[in-house]
């Protein structure tokens, strides 16, 4: 028994400490209870109200549920916010879906990893109310949630709400609400009963490939909402506005990093690989290259008909680079000195700064050497000779 007892506060324990990591909100409790049942009558008269197009029923209930002590376990938003775009409530249904969505990001994107967020309960309720919703008031693709924008922005009389809700079919142009198990179910470890996905949150609000290779779309959301925020300064959507102001610089200056990554990480080092041929004698090189910082090290493996084969080492600069060129001038040798000057052209190269801090890159190169020392074992010939050399080739890079 005492082992049982151990066991059980080991396993609560747990339990605190996971719904404080991931500031899971703990709900009150009413299953089948007396309270609940009263709560479930009141839905029940609340979907008669809404199918009869009661206005003055339909909030004289939505007031007694939102005020009944169990808030959204009563009565939860995305369920408020279907009522209001079934009664053409189009004023409440946007300060509703404002509000929701407010709570969503900060809920995202303030949490560390992401998958904690959404925390807010859902409704204790699996009736025919959830079901009538569902069945009349999509939300739950892209295409149903603008729909419901439009209506909103068609539909109100405020000048306000309208501008708003443009603003807003721009913002959330990849969003929408997708139904998933109720958390209460979960963390209790219940398996989700048959009628657990009705309940919604929302999804998506994600970028596209299309929205990121345009460079300009983070500085033209940007200024829609700061003349928002200037023409309306004494909005109740500024909080909103001031938070997605946030997200969006954020987001511009991760889409700049991903589009100039290259800037963050010239003169900075890698290792390549490398193949060079001489049109004039088709002599050839493989280099190995190691680059810290400006300075480049090269291991080459070369034949050359004039001088003998074998390995040099090389040591150069990197003088100048930008985006698509690169200017390195060199010295070192072995079998012969050399001296010279490598251009590299980057017809490719990687995005990969996103994701992590390391990139890759394809050259196309051409370089100058001079070279000085004896001919090739061969000739039988110790008296030094120079020449010069042109080299065209192709390298990759991964730094």
């Amino acid at each position: 028994m005492r082992m049982r007892n151990c066991l059980l506060f080991v396993l609560l324990l747990n339990v605190i400490v996971f719904a404080n990591d991931c500031n899971i909100r703990l709900l009150p409790a009413f299953t089948d209870s007396p309270k609940k049942q009263t709560l479930a009558n009141v839905r029940d008269s609340l979907l008669s109200a809404v199918q009869a197009q009661d206005s003055n029923e339909v909030f004289r209930f939505v007031n007694v549920l939102k005020n009944s002590g169990y808030g959204e376990r009563a009565l939860d938003n995305y369920e408020l916010l279907q009522i209001y775009l079934m009664m053409n409530q189009y004023d409440s249904a946007l300060v509703t879906l404002v509000n929701e969505h407010f709570r969503y990001i900060n809920e995202s994107y303030d949490n560390e990893f992401g998958y904690c967020s959404n925390n807010a309960p859902y409704s204790a309720f699996d009736d025919e109310l959830i079901a009538y919703a569902n069945r009349t008031m999509h939300l739950i693709t892209e295409a149903d949630f603008q729909k419901q924008l439009d209506r909103i922005s068609d539909g109100t009389a405020n000048q306000e709400y309208k501008d708003f809700t443009i603003l807003l079919k721009v913002i959330l142009k990849n969003t929408r609400f997708n139904y998933v198990s109720k958390r209460s179910d979960y963390y209790a470890g219940l398996p989700p009963d048959r009628d657990s996905f009705q309940h919604a949150r929302f999804s998506g609000g994600s970028y596209t490939k299309e929205d990121f290779d345009n460079s300009h779309i983070f500085d033209s959301l940007i200024e829609k909402l700061i003349a928002f925020k200037n023409k309306y300064p004494e909005s109740e959507f500024n909080p909103w506005i001031m938070k997605q102001l946030e997200l969006k610089k954020n987001d511009r200056e991760r889409d700049l990093r991903r589009l100039h990554y290259y800037y963050e990480f010239f003169y900075t080092g890698g290792i390549g690989g490398e193949y060079f041929i001489s049109p004039s004698n088709y002599s050839y090189e493989w280099n190995v290259v190691f680059q810290i910082n400006r300075i480049i090290f090269s291991l080459s493996y070369g034949r050359d008909d004039y001088f003998s084969r074998g390995w040099n080492v090389m040591l150069g600069v990197d003088v100048f680079e930008n985006k698509f060129f690169k200017v390195v001038p060199f010295v070192g040798g072995n079998n012969a000195l050399m001296a010279g000057t490598q251009f590299e052209f980057r017809p490719w190269i990687s995005e990969l700064g996103r994701e992590a801090p390391i990139g890759c890159y394809l050259t196309i190169n051409a370089k100058y050497v001079y070279k000085y020392g004896a001919k090739n074992d061969e000739a039988y010939d110790d008296e030094k000779h120079s020449k010069h050399r042109f080299y065209l080739g192709l390298g990759f890079y991964i730094w």
